[in-house]
């Protein structure tokens, strides 16, 4: 039986030895007459402390934010571009909240 979890991985272990990068996604209800959603994306990347990308109050804005997210990281995979941090694009969104 393995010690850790299955399929778990450390940073450098992903293809390549590229570092591991996270995008974490906390959302709730601000409590009142009409409850409001209110979604924080946090990127997290190993050695580095965590890095706000957006909040917002909006599913929509959120999804965009997330799949904007997702295009980046697929993006420097195939293109070896920058210092490997993905917010660059995805702080480019609206903000509100």
């Amino acid at each position: 039986m393995a010690s850790g979890p299955a399929g778990s991985v450390s940073p450098g272990d992903a293809p390549g030895g590229r570092d591991i990068r996270s995008l974490v996604l906390r959302a709730w209800l601000e409590p009142g007459v009409s409850p409001r959603l209110i979604a924080r994306l946090v990127e997290i990347a190993p050695g580095r402390v965590e890095r706000p990308v957006m909040v917002t109050t909006s599913v929509d804005d959120a999804c965009r934010a997330v799949r904007d997210w997702l295009e980046t990281l697929q993006a420097q995979v195939v293109g070896e571009v920058g210092d490997g941090t993905v917010t660059g694009r995805v702080n480019s969104a609206s903000v509100t909240g």
